[in-house]
């Protein structure tokens, strides 16, 4: 197999051990198991973990040889989906489709913040720009905070990064973006790019370079911005939160380490909460449902993701803690889904909301609730009729 992905799968040094599995938060694998699958893998054929694995990658941190076996399943699904293609309920959840689940919810939003959304595709060059990402461009209100002013913020849904076509192993739809994305920064002339996404800032720093995309300028997260802002005194906490919180785990925050998801942690500390871990934190964390539709398998199956985003949220809970921080617009999406059937669960907020409120600003989190039960609809709307259905489909090239 040739390996598309920035990081290849060591076939020759991997000893098949299975550690990967076993220890593994989604798959609970004994070893016998591990080594089975691992072996099924290796050699193509059908695996449970195929179908299972919501391509987090923890895998890779846990394999004792670096091998790197999440980049083997993420190569299988690619496979998979040339040779078949993809089911047509995957079609409502892929990033560049017309209508998608975040379209849905934008061609609902109130004047105001759809105005918003359409300022930032300004394309007047400037030295600092500030790209949102699709996540934060379907919660644009998120950005309504003190904590990010002075940043152009840029960008669209058309200028999406990728990060879905990458952990479903469509690698055609990454070089397109990886073209479109080079242009689009071009045409800006953007010499620093703030991301507020750490899936991003990860697509953008490691993976659209390896499919062609050619950046010339600075990034950083707009987490080191605000740590930078807070350590400067730009920015002072004046209303402490007293709060015990759980921090959702981006799946990229693993792959710049410790220090980077401290972070966010820090941040909350000094706004005044306390912080609890889950059972699953860093590089043992559970993807907050989305990855659960990765799979070639289940292609966003609502069946397979809202199961998953339930049991993640089951999981808080048992932390003690008070609410969920997510510091990725896209996990605050999925839990304010499912916290429309599990009501039940701990309110969530993104990091951005909890900086606002510390910094005296008022903060509405009323539209929680209702961009969750929009996302419901959409989904029955869109993908409802397509779970019957047999029809296949190949994604179209991104130019």
């Amino acid at each position: 197999m040739e390996y598309q992905t920035p990081k290849a799968y060591k076939e020759d040094e991997c000893e098949q051990c299975g550690t990967c599995l076993v220890l593994c938060p989604v798959m609970h694998l004994s070893e016998d198991e591990a080594r089975r699958e691992m072996a099924n893998l290796r050699e193509g054929r059908p695996s449970p973990v195929l179908t299972r694995c919501t391509s987090c990658l923890d895998c890779d941190f846990y394999c004792p040889h670096e091998c790197n076996p999440g980049e083997l399943i993420i190569n299988r699904w690619a496979e998979m989906n040339a040779e078949r293609g993809l089911p047509e309920r995957a079609r409502f959840f892929l990033p560049h489709s017309d209508p998608n689940f975040r379209t849905f919810v934008i061609d609902r939003m109130s004047a105001a913040d759809r105005a918003l959304i359409e300022s930032w595709q300004d394309m007047t060059p400037a030295d600092e720009v500030c790209y949102p990402g699709c996540n934060v461009i379907a919660t644009p209100r998120l950005t309504r905070t003190r904590a990010l002013s002075g940043l152009d913020i840029r960008g669209s849904l058309e200028q999406c990064c990728g990060e879905m076509y990458f952990r479903m192993g469509l690698f055609d739809q990454l070089r397109g973006v990886a073209r479109r994305t080079t242009e689009y920064f071009r045409t800006l002339e953007a010499k620093k790019v703030t991301i507020l996404c750490t899936a991003g800032y990860y697509i953008f720093t490691e993976v659209l370079p390896h499919f062609g995309a050619e950046y010339d300028f600075e990034m950083e997260s707009y987490l080191q911005v605000l740590k930078r802002r807070l350590d400067s005194g730009e920015l002072e906490f004046t209303s402490p939160q007293r709060m015990r919180v759980a921090v959702q785990e981006s799946c990229y925050g693993k792959q710049f380490g410790e220090q980077y998801m401290e972070i966010p942690r820090e941040i909350l500390r000094r706004a005044g909460a306390e912080v609890v871990e889950m059972g699953c934190r860093g590089d043992c964390m559970l993807c907050c449902g989305i990855g659960a539709g990765f799979s070639a398998p289940s292609a966003y199956n609502p069946l397979r993701l809202l199961p998953y985003t339930i049991r993640v949220m089951r999981e808080a809970k048992t932390s003690g803690a008070d609410a969920i921080v997510t510091y990725c617009s896209g996990c605050l999406q999925m839990f304010s889904t499912g916290k429309a059937l599990y009501r039940t669960g701990l309110p969530t907020y993104h990091i951005l909301e909890i900086i606002s409120a510390a910094l005296g600003e008022p903060v509405d989190t009323s539209w929680h609730s209702t961009f969750g039960w929009q996302m419901l609809a959409g989904t029955m709307r869109h993908q409802g009729p397509a779970l019957l259905s047999t029809r296949r489909f190949r994604p179209g090239d991104i130019t």
